[in-house]
């Protein structure tokens, strides 16, 4: 007598799902016996290739010692336009002493040997190159070849490189006085450099600085942290001048990285640091341009201004921790964050500036601050504060680029702002201040914040805080024109 136990409708179920699988995989055993191996094309064979040249532009040449820097990664496709697979031998011509270096699926080196390549496929083919000095000012063209031989029959691919040489700066202390003035070649800071206490480092005119990415400080523990790139604890002079400013950006040289913010870790002044001037001088795509750590410790501000263009950063163009800046003829713009965010306190004095907010931020681009929450957003401190907006432009796409988180317990002195085009939806108490009425720059697309013929910002500046010259060492008229530049 046979007993039939019935099956659960999951049981049921699985054993269908098993006996589908069993057949599947059945199959496929059955394809993979029957496959014949790949037919590799027998005659010589002509390639196809997507670029015939690959070009680097402008990379700066070694740092002695060092393998930095390297090249971005250029890419090529190679391609098979046969019925049959072929096998590729590639190589570098220059051989073991050449400066570049390449990769095929996932092999790398100078010589790699037997590429499959499938029918009516491609491949992707890497290219880098690390350029030696040439001991010359004005770059050097670098170049040399990748050979693909099918069956035979040699192709090449041509490499192409310009190398620049650079004065460099690893991890540089510098602890005597010294004066960085030479301008035949660009100054290429190499994660980062210190002006120690008591030192002053001074920049003179026309000196181009860029800056490599990540900045990091080791410990005595072997910890790292994230550091600015420029660190002064002492003192940074820095003499530019109209025609020839000084200028500090990432050591990016290829197309498309002329105004991309983030690219390094910009200038952080600290605490014992003091008597800081910037005059003429640019900074661009950092993550934060300036940051100012402290109250001076001497009579004058920690930082002063003059003259310079903040734009492209990702974060704050300026960042004042209780700290006291004097800011004149200068101009900030497209800042991921801030322009200016002056926090915990401080004193911060705005003369004949343009300030320019861009789009993609919630909250205003200028802020003062003097409270510190805890992470409840309880009020554990108040600073004391002080700030005087004077003849300036603070514009943007918000309805309110400028914004006030103080404590009730504390009289700001001075909180002046007087005779500048402000846009904020809120009243603000000021002495001839032109709110929310449009200051008519020449072109916002083009980052051109001249003004127009009809801005109402022309002759609207007090003449008691007349600057002579502006940004462009142009004669201001008087009464002067608001913001950084005078209408010509």
């Amino acid at each position: 007598m046979i007993i039939v136990i019935p099956l659960s409708i999951e049981k049921q179920n699985f054993l269908k799902k098993l006996n589908r699988y069993l057949i599947f995989a059945v199959l496929v055993f059955s394809w993979l016996s029957c496959r014949k191996d790949n037919v590799f094309l027998k005659g010589e064979g002509t390639l196809s290739f997507s670029k015939d040249t690959v070009y680097f532009d402008t990379v700066f040449t070694r740092l002695p010692g060092s393998p930095y820097p390297r090249s971005i990664n250029k890419r090529f496709m190679v391609r098979n336009p046969y019925k049959e697979s072929v096998k590729v031998n590639a190589k570098v011509m220059g051989g073991s002493s050449s400066q570049y270096r390449f990769n095929v699926d996932g092999r790398f080196g100078i010589v790699i040997n037997d590429i499959e390549i499938l029918p009516k496929d491609s491949a992707w083919v890497f290219v880098e190159c690390t350029l030696d000095p040439n001991n010359l000012i004005n770059p050097v063209l670098v170049r040399d070849s990748l050979s693909f031989e099918t069956n035979g029959k040699q192709q090449f691919v041509q490499l192409a490189a310009y190398g620049w040489d650079a004065y460099y700066y690893k991890d540089s202390v510098f602890e005597q006085n010294t004066v960085i003035s030479k301008t035949d070649k660009p100054h290429v800071i190499v994660n980062s450099i210190f002006v120690d206490k008591n030192v002053t480092l001074t920049i003179e005119k026309g000196v181009h600085f860029y800056s490599t990415a990540n900045s990091v400080f080791r410990d005595n523990l072997g910890d790292l942290f994230n550091i600015s790139a420029i660190n002064v604890l002492g003192t940074l002079k820095v003499n530019g001048t109209a025609t020839e400013p000084v200028v500090f950006e990432g050591d990016r040289l290829q197309p498309g990285f002329e105004n991309q913010a983030g690219q390094w870790r910009g200038i952080h002044f600290y605490r014992s640091s003091v008597n800081n001037e910037l005059k003429y001088t640019e900074i661009k795509n950092a993550t934060i341009g300036i940051r100012v750590d402290s109250l001076s410790e001497n009579s004058d501000p920690n930082l002063i201004v003059r003259n310079t263009i903040i734009k492209n950063i990702s974060a704050y163009g300026i960042l004042g921790l209780t700290a006291e800046i004097y800011i004149e003829n200068s101009m900030i713009t497209n800042c991921g964050a801030n322009t200016l965010l002056a926090y915990y306190g401080g004193n911060y004095t705005i003369r004949h500036c343009t300030f320019y907010g861009s789009s993609g931020r919630r909250d205003p681009h200028l802020i003062f601050n003097n409270q510190l929450r805890d992470d409840n957003k309880v009020v554990i401190k108040t600073y004391p504060i002080g700030f005087a907006i004077l003849n300036s432009i603070i514009w943007g796409v918000n309805e309110t680029e400028i914004g006030f988180d103080l404590s009730s317990n504390v009289t700001p002195n001075p909180a002046l702002a007087s005779h500048s085009i402000i846009r904020s939806k809120a009243a603000l108490n000021g002495v001839e201040l032109l709110l929310n009425q449009n200051p008519l720059f020449k072109n916002l697309v083009k980052n051109d914040f001249k003004l127009e013929s009809t801005s109402p910002a022309i002759n609207k500046g007090s003449s008691d805080y007349r600057l002579t010259l502006d940004l462009e060492d142009k004669t201001r008229s008087n009464p002067p024109d608001m913001g950084a530049y005078e209408f010509q």
